[in-house]
């Protein structure tokens, strides 16, 4: 599909691209042991040389991310709250946040996601067969988790298969923050993916293109039933949510990758006599210590002066609650920086956040990262990492999500045992 002239029922989403702030991933990096035994909510200075509060123990950090005395936005100390920043998507405060939320909530829950897994496992399968047959180096990121991440999501959302390579590389477009010098590529892609998501939501709502259940569908229908969601919301939702839920779930398949590979785990999974609680144990392990590497949270903003620990926080002033920070919290987690697919209780691992804005994606993430390992374990090939995990570059997407812009490895010959 190529965009065109919008015909007369297209819609249009918002430009430029939605909020570009920092992450807590971008303060510089920390003893968590020390600040949350000495300081835990501690005065630090982010990126641009605002004074932020630092969050760093689990407790606190639950306390900001899910009670609303932190809103997601900028506080207007003039008007007493809200903010001036536009956004026509999920991230925002309630009540609109629960009109959004709960209209997309519904394809996003256990029992819907879970109907894609033949779907999932079928493409890594497939993904797999030629990286397994290569003669020479091949690229994880490329080759594996890219590619799955965005069948998937195009699946859950519904791009038609024709259009999801172009859907892709437009996304790829928006892998640098807005700030840099190819930012000015960045928004030429916004523009494209708004025209494609124009076109494809217009087609749609004529009948031209595929029905099901998808979450257009999905959306389509509420709107037309209700009106629960106007035109620059249903495309915002459709843009955003493949832009957010590609990369991120990608990295966490590389960071699969090299605990797999660099730590021998691939081996492990193969033989040891409980392998299938392992391997359950070895995603949601996964998904605990990538933080930082790159899922995280946004800033949060005090709507009124709120104690936290010792500290009293003022209205208005910005939080930084670190994921990272929680899920190394030795008072959860014994030796939080050893990888340990065993360990106990790591189901209490704050990966996907907590409260209101947790992941909406999370269900489907865990899925594909679990499906994912599942193919790596089962397809009988062996690979070798070409690049130490310290000298990969990282790259900064508009959104703020961290990734490794390549992870080359090379097949093994003979397999694994």
């Amino acid at each position: 599909m190529t965009a065109q002239e919008p015909p007369a029922d297209a819609v249009t989403s918002r430009e430029p691209p939605p909020v570009e702030r920092f992450r807590p991933a971008d303060i510089d990096a920390r003893d968590w042991r020390e600040l949350r035994a000495s300081c835990p909510v501690s005065r630090t200075t982010a990126p641009d040389g605002t004074g932020v509060w630092l969050v760093s123990r689990y407790r606190d950090i639950r306390k900001v991310l899910g009670g609303q005395v932190f809103s997601v936005s900028p506080i207007d100390l003039e008007r007493g709250g809200g903010t001036e920043e536009a956004n026509e998507s999920i991230f925002q405060d309630p009540p609109e946040h629960t009109r959004l939320r709960g209209l997309v909530a519904g394809p996003f829950a256990v029992g819907h996601v879970g109907r894609y897994r033949e779907v999932i496992r079928a493409t890594a399968d497939r993904l797999l067969v030629p990286m397994a047959a290569a003669t020479g180096p091949v690229d994880v990121m490329a080759d594996f988790a890219k590619p799955l991440t965005m069948n998937v999501i195009s699946e859950v959302v519904g791009v038609p298969e024709p259009d999801r390579a172009m859907f892709q590389r437009l996304s790829d477009q928006l892998l640098v923050p807005l700030s840099e010098a190819q930012g000015v590529v960045a928004r030429q892609g916004w523009k494209q993916l708004n025209d494609y998501v124009r076109d494809l939501i217009a087609q749609r709502r004529r009948g031209t293109g595929p029905a099901g259940e998808d979450l257009l569908a999905h959306m389509i229908r509420a709107q037309q039933e209700d009106g629960t969601v106007d035109d620059v919301e249903l495309a915002t939702m459709v843009l955003g949510l493949p832009v957010a839920g590609y990369v991120s779930t990608a990295n966490a398949i590389a960071v699969a990758m090299r605990y797999l590979l660099e730590f021998g785990w691939l081996r492990a999974l193969r033989t040891a006599p409980d392998g299938a609680e392992l391997r359950k144990g070895f995603v949601e392990e996964v998904l605990r210590i990538q933080s930082g590497d790159n899922g995280e949270s946004m800033p949060r903003f005090a709507a009124e002066d709120v104690e936290l620990g010792a500290a009293l926080i003022r209205k208005g002033d910005v939080v930084v609650a670190p994921l990272i920070a929680a899920n190394r919290d030795d008072s959860l987690f014994a030796d939080p920086d050893t990888f340990d697919p065993r360990r106990p209780g790591v189901v209490r691992h704050l990966a996907f956040g907590f409260g209101i804005h947790r992941c909406l994606g999370a269900n489907l993430a865990r899925l594909e990262l679990q499906v994912a390992v599942d193919a790596l374990v089962e397809c009988g090939a062996d690979f070798a990492m070409l690049e130490d995990w310290k000298a990969v570059p990282w790259k900064v997407n508009m959104l703020g999500d961290r990734f490794p812009e390549r992870m080359p490895v090379r097949p093994v010959a003979g397999g694994a045992a």
